[in-house]
């Protein structure tokens, strides 16, 4: 059998094992954050996220990935508004991530261990997540384009071709603009174990002025030029530090859920053996390590890294790099057999979270469904995972609205609203029918414990400011119980008492903030607004009891 044949075949049961695997996406629509990226493609001209700061950070003020508007915009254009087109984009995405890795193993490994690899990289929750979630496909598509560079790159290497580098440095290119995570690879090309010191530093430079021009382009595009979303000058405090450390110590159950000892000795047990079998000290995989993990240690702190989804992506495709390669390497039959036998820990750990994470997909997409065909006339509650941020209603309302499709329904996100208003017909999501049920009888109780709990003349006080896309505030002055940022355009967000986050805010959005007492009286702020770079507000009231 010829090599070319050899390829073609793993890459179609690549690809048919990602359908397999994934199979249930075909069916899904819009969920999270894809109204927005699916508004912000329909809104703007993808030369306008590539040149103005104040067009892209109305995306994102925390991260550059123009490259995901584009593949959105690309799907919009061939496939119009069906979504279950944009998964199978999405599946050949991934299959094109596993297909790539296994390419770059069998740089250095049989082809038996690099389809092993690939293997071993679907079958992983990150990968499975990524599936479900549009919104990831820049992690996907970085992925592809990062190990098509670090191949061309290894190839030119070998045979000193210059469109192999030109290509590979262009793929770099694109891998930066698709996600953050991507742009170190320049470090991780001196370490490839071909040719010697000098002519991977010369080899690398292409990639290196690639990184230069997209930190410059970096720093004139956001507001800050590192990555995250919590406040930066926290990143060396020895606190946070620690915090990181026991975030990335959660990892391996994150990735494996209650087998995870299983997976830590079996991958310790191969990497014993590997070293054994080089004696060698593995410098490289420790500089790779700190490639991975370097990136993620700003999401720590805010949102935290609690799952293994596209935050962990890249350090899955990693792991499985690796297990592939010291299989191979070892020297030992049985050392292959670590492969399937992670493989098969992660798909036990994968499928049931899944699962869970598909189902609760599903009542992203039945409001969606109720927001797309239904006007203004009706109101919603929607559900506390649609209404943290309202991100997804306002992102599906305005799309919506800009395709000239009519008014949308009101989303009740919390009972000041409905009290306030004269709504006669409520809905919301129900879990058993998995569908929006009229709830409208429910309006006068509602009501009435609203206004049996609230307190309207308790002391209160809020400071705040919007300035350089991250948003401070300071409330008191209870020392216990429950704050809340509540906003029929923002959403209900829980906060502590005082804190800085970076932050997507509309301009002169309006907002109050929510005290609840530990009692289970609650209180509110007068109305207040968002000004995108305005000075600090501050805004008090004393106890009716004074």
């Amino acid at each position: 059998m010829s090599r070319t044949l050899r390829m073609m075949l793993a890459a179609l049961a690549l690809a048919g094992l990602t359908l397999v695997v994934n199979f249930g996406v075909l069916s899904g629509s819009w969920r999270w954050d894809d109204p927005q990226v699916l508004l912000h493609a329909h809104q703007f001209s993808w030369l306008q996220d590539l040149t103005r700061p104040d067009i892209w950070q109305q995306f994102s003020p925390a991260n550059l990935t123009p490259l995901l508007i584009l593949s959105f915009e690309v799907d919009l254009i061939l496939f119009g508004l069906q979504p279950a087109l944009f998964y199978v984009h999405q599946l050949l995405a991934l299959a094109a991530g596993a297909g790539m890795l296994a390419l770059c193993l069998h740089l250095w490994c049989r082809p038996g261990a690099a389809l092993a690899g690939g293997v071993l990289f679907l079958t992983g929750l990150p990968v499975m997540l990524v599936s479900e979630q549009l919104m990831t496909r820049h992690y996907a598509e970085g992925l592809v384009l990062a190990l098509l560079a670090l191949y061309g790159y290894v190839r030119y290497l070998r045979t000193e071709q210059l469109w192999v580098l030109m290509l590979a440095s262009a793929a770099y290119l694109l891998a930066c603009m698709a996600k953050e995570v991507y742009v170190p690879l320049p470090l991780l090309l001196l370490c490839v174990p071909d040719a010697n010191v000098r002519q991977r530093l010369v080899a690398s430079a292409p990639f290196f002025v690639i990184l230069l021009v997209y930190a410059l382009w970096r720093s004139y595009m956001l507001p800050s030029v590192g990555g995250g979303y919590a406040d930066s000058s926290t990143y060396l405090d020895v606190a946070y530090l620690a915090q990181v450390l026991v975030s990335y110590a959660s990892f391996p159950h994150l990735l494996t859920g209650s087998l995870w000892l299983l997976a830590v000795i079996v991958f310790s047990a191969l990497t014993v053996v590997y070293l054994l079998r080089t004696r060698r000290f593995p410098w490289r995989a420790l500089v790779v390590a700190a490639l991975v993990l370097g990136p993620l240690a700003p999401l720590v702190g805010w949102p935290g890294i609690q799952l293994a989804d596209r935050y962990l992506f890249v350090v899955w495709a990693a792991l499985s790099f690796a297990v592939a390669f010291m299989a191979d390497r070892s020297g030992q039959k049985t050392a292959l057999a670590a492969v399937p036998l992670l493989a098969i820990v992660s798909v036990l750990h994968a499928l049931p979270v899944r699962s869970e994470v598909a189902a609760k997909a599903e009542e992203f997409e039945v409001q969606g469904q109720f927001i797309w065909v239904q006007d203004a006339s009706a109101a919603f509650v929607p559900t506390p995972d649609v209404a943290a941020t309202l991100w997804f209603v306002n992102g599906l309302r305005d799309f919506k609205a800009g395709l000239g499709l009519g008014s949308s329904p009101v989303a009740v996100v919390d009972n000041l609203y409905l009290a306030r208003s004269e709504a006669r017909q409520l809905w919301e999501w129900q879990a058993d029918c998995n569908c929006m049920v009229d709830i409208s009888a429910q309006i006068p109780q509602r009501r009435s414990l609203f206004i049996e709990g609230l307190r309207p003349t308790e002391a209160l006080s809020v400071t705040y400011a919007y300035q350089n896309g991250y948003f401070s505030w300071e409330f008191g002055p209870w020392q216990q119980g429950g704050w809340h940022l509540v906003s029929d355009e923002i959403g209900v967000i829980p906060a502590p008492a005082s804190g800085q986050l970076r932050a997507v805010l509309a301009d002169n959005a309006l907002f109050y903030i929510r005290y609840t007492s530990p009692e289970g009286w609650f209180t509110y702020s007068d109305q207040l607004q968002v000004v995108r770079d305005g000075p600090q507000i501050s805004w008090s009231r004393g106890s009716g009891n004074d």
